[in-house]
Formats: structure tokens, sequence, C-alpha cells
């Protein structure tokens, strides 16, 4: 179950799942050693599920809609993966501004992605293997490993409006989730989650894109067979003619 671990004055729920238990979570993972930097005015609360392997594991879509309706009405709440570092530390500040424009905001997306791309950078070629999405225009910045020795990766202009975003980070008004009944698909339990999500919102006229805020991501992420399996679900539900023939890219 769910555990908020601090009810400051902040408006922003951080949502996060970790392998970690409670007590560990502020030392073993990049962000909740990032969080111990915030001054508890500024800091998200933080809606943590902890212990999440082995016998306990749940997928995190499943994890994400169940602290949707945990959660109040009115608020920001972004989803999180555990191995983000925030820098900001005027995180609220940056939501609220990027939700007057977008209804679905995350660092790093996809501007022009394809219908049958499964994934803001990458998609699977003829032969169903993994694929980076070259020639598309992207937006946002982020670091990556190192949180003390930043080199950032610049994918494009932020803010911008796109199509995909990276679910290392996906923030929302509350408002708009019990509004309009967006929700993520438990079938896509760690993978293809957050294109899936994009691509519900956008079918709900809903606007999506990026924001500047400083962060580092301790991983490039994992493309494996996997991957593979949660992206052919993906294109079953969203582009189902793509597995029947050769891809054109």
């Amino acid at each position: 179950m769910g555990k908020i671990l601090n009810t400051q004055q902040s408006s922003v729920f951080l949502v996060v799942a970790t392998r970690q238990s409670a007590r560990q979570f502020s030392r073993a993972t990049l962000l909740g050693q990032s969080l111990r930097n915030f001054s508890p005015t500024l800091r998200p609360k933080l809606l943590l599920y902890p212990n999440n392997e082995g016998s306990s594991l749940q997928g995190l879509s499943t994890i994400y809609n169940l602290a949707i309706e945990k959660l109040p009405d009115q608020g920001i709440v972004a989803f999180v993966h555990d191995d983000l570092y925030l820098h900001d530390w005027h995180l609220n500040q940056r939501l609220e501004e990027a939700l007057r424009y977008f209804d679905v905001v995350g660092l790093v997306g996809s501007v022009t992605a394809d219908d049958d791309q499964p994934s803001w950078c990458f998609r699977l070629d003829p032969s169903l293997r993994p694929k980076r999405v070259e020639g598309q225009r992207a937006s946002g910045y982020l670091n990556h490993h190192n949180p003390y020795q930043p080199e950032l990766d610049v994918y494009g202009t932020t803010p911008h409006s796109c199509r995909l975003l990276d679910g290392v980070f996906l923030a929302c008004r509350l408002s708009t989730l019990k509004n309009s009944g967006l929700r993520f698909d438990p079938q896509f339990d760690f993978h293809c989650y957050d294109s899936d999500f994009c691509r519900s919102a956008e079918s709900l006229g809903l606007r999506i894109g990026t924001w500047p805020i400083s962060c580092t991501h301790g991983s490039l992420g994992k493309f494996d067979n996997a991957w593979i399996s949660q992206a052919q679900l993906w294109l079953r539900k969203w582009h189902p003619s793509s597995l029947d023939k050769p891809s054109a890219h």
C-alpha cells in the first residue's frame, strides 16, 4: 500500500514505486537523495510504494492507477522513477507554470512520433527488434547517470508540444485525471505505459508537452526482450496493421 511520507505545504504529489524499503529509500535511490536537499516548504509530498519486488511486485500502471484513486481531486501529481535526481528545488512552480499550457508534462519526448512508434525514441524494425528512431523532432534536456557531473543530452527545444513523452517523469493535474478519466493501461507494466498514456491523452483531446526541469536520470532505459513484448502489445492496441506487414521505416 502506498505511504504518504510527508505532509508539507507543497501541492505536488510524487508517486514512486521502488524495490527499496521506505526506510532505505532516502539513501538508496537517486530520487530519495535529491529530495533530502529540498527545504520542507518546497519538498513535494511523496506517495511511496516500497518493496515493489518478488511476490509483492506490481506493474507501474497498476500502482499509478491506485495512486490516482487514493489522491485528492486537487493538486498536481507526478509519476516518477526512483532513479531520477531532481535538481530543481522550485519543482512546484515549474509544474504550475507547465500545466497552464499542457495537460500532461514530461522532461523529454518526441514532437513528431509516428502512429506505429511505441516509444518516444525507439520503434520495432521489420524483424521486431528495437531500433532507435532517426530523423524525428524531439524535445527536452536531460542529464544521465551522474547528477554531480552533468553532461546534458539535448534532444530539442523545450517547452514544446509532443506526441509521446518519456515515462521517467509524467505530471498532470489531479482534476484533469479525475474529470477526463485518463488512466494507465495495466497490461503495460514496466514498458510502453508512457506512450500508451500519451496516446490515450491525445485521444481525449488533452495537450502533451515538455517543460524545462533540471533532472538527472540514472539510466538510459532498457530495450530488451521484455520491452519488445510490451511494444508488440502496444502495437496490437494502437496500430495492429503494422504487425501484419513489414514496416516502411
